[in-house]
């Protein structure tokens, strides 16, 4: 009787537990409270974006809009919203051309909460500048967020940065990109003064997921993170395809964090770039063509002690019912064996290049979901820290859900013996 009712009281508790955290999870876009400037449907749209004064929050009523023409937002400041339950309620589609955005040096455009759709070889999003052909002009920062971006109808790329721009920067987040030819094309030839985050997206795509160059610059940092990417040809590739003689990109700072790749050729990863000051790239999950996993790195730009394949500093984590303490690599589908001591990691290098190796390759990717460490936060977000080498860390809740869930769990099989 004692059992029962301790294991009742147990219970209840845990669904208390889970229904507190799970609201605070499932939390979106409540930062975005602003009034709408403008509220548009498809028979004022065009018209409405295009003399929209600086500043504005343009909404999107639920409904299709038919675009026969590029719809160019340039120069200004200026925030497109859906207004539906989700980005498919609001659908923009291109026969023609494509949303092009172009904010001036010091303006940011903000796209959230609807679809774009190509039915044409242009890109569906393309941010460029609207001056003079051959000219290089500075200009601000775009934001896509919630988004849902498809460019399956014809060979085509979902979202691309240029080519020939000098951007302040851009950022990518939570969306879903589909493509025929490519998911997010940053380039070629352009530069970023600040920075490129892709995080938290759905990338599907018939050739090169994301793709970073040939030929551009990028000055901060380029952060590639918390992303599932299937692509037929390669998941991401920073820089010109082998071979060729374009020149490669430059970047600050490189961080390739915690994504889960798929390629039909097994090639999840190429670098052929420029790196100033390190790469990072570690939790990952490459899965390849599902028995065999390529990355291909040029050993010639990237010294060895300017890129890490494993955490920076040491990650305590919950793994096979214990605690453990150590550097995480990434997981590699051909590299899973032997793990002798049961803690997670392959007891062997997993072997990138002749000089490149993951030194703590995972045995098993659900060791993930149980990372006890406070996690990587992004130097788009509000707190920038610079730690010679390392990145920034924050709370990841749902690690301590299932940490929490777990001694809930180990209370209850004790109570069990002990009663």
């Amino acid at each position: 009787m004692h059992r029962q009712i301790t294991c009742i009281i147990l219970i209840m508790l845990v669904s208390v537990l889970i229904s507190s955290l799970s609201s605070s999870i499932h939390i979106a876009y409540s930062e975005f409270t602003n009034t709408c400037t403008l509220i548009l449907s498809p028979g004022n749209f065009t018209t409405g974006i295009k003399g929209a004064p600086n500043g504005s929050i343009v909404c999107l009523l639920p409904d299709l809009y038919f675009v026969n023409s590029s719809l160019d937002i340039a120069n200004k400041t200026l925030t497109l919203l859906g207004l539906g339950v989700n980005p498919s309620s609001v659908r923009i589609i291109f026969t023609s051309g494509s949303l092009k955005l172009a904010p001036s040096e010091n303006d940011t455009v903000i796209i959230r909460n609807l679809s774009v759709e190509t039915l044409t070889s242009d890109p569906a999003i393309q941010i460029y500048w609207s001056g003079k052909k051959g000219v290089r002009y500075d200009i601000g920062s775009v934001l896509l967020d919630n988004l849902l971006v498809n460019a399956t109808q014809a060979i085509a790329t979902s979202v691309q940065v240029g080519p020939d721009v000098k951007l302040k920067s851009f950022e990518l987040r939570n969306s879903v990109i589909m493509a025929g030819k490519i998911g997010v094309q940053i380039g070629p030839n352009s530069t970023v003064t600040g920075v490129i985050v892709v995080k938290n997206n759905t990338i599907l795509t018939g050739k090169i997921g994301i793709q970073v160059g040939p030929s551009t610059q990028v000055a901060e940092y380029l952060e590639i993170s918390r992303n599932n990417i299937t692509a037929d040809i390669i998941g991401i590739q920073i820089g010109p395809p082998t071979g060729s003689s374009q020149a490669p990109p430059s970047i600050g700072r490189l961080l390739v964090v915690r994504n889960n790749i798929t390629s039909s050729s097994s090639n999840v990863l190429e670098i052929r770039s420029i790196i100033r000051d390190y790469a990072q790239i570690y939790l990952n999950t490459f899965m390849g063509n599902g028995s065999k996993v390529s990355l291909n790195i040029d050993t010639n730009l990237i010294p060895l002690n300017k890129i890490l394949f494993n955490t920076p500093d040491k990650v305590t984590y919950f793994y096979n019912g214990r605690v453990f303490n150590n550097y995480l690599g990434n997981y590699f589908i051909d590299w899973t064996r032997p793990d002798n001591d049961v803690d997670g990691i392959v007891d062997y290098p997993r072997i990138i290049t002749s000089e490149y190796k993951d030194n703590y390759p995972l045995a098993d990717p659900s060791i993930l979901s149980y990372l006890e460490q406070p996690w990587f936060i992004s130097p788009s977000e509000e707190i920038r820290v610079v730690m010679g080498g390392g990145v920034l860390v924050d709370l990841e809740l749902e690690s301590y859900i299932l940490l929490v869930l777990g001694a809930f769990l180990f209370i209850i099989t004790k109570l069990f013996k002990v009663f």
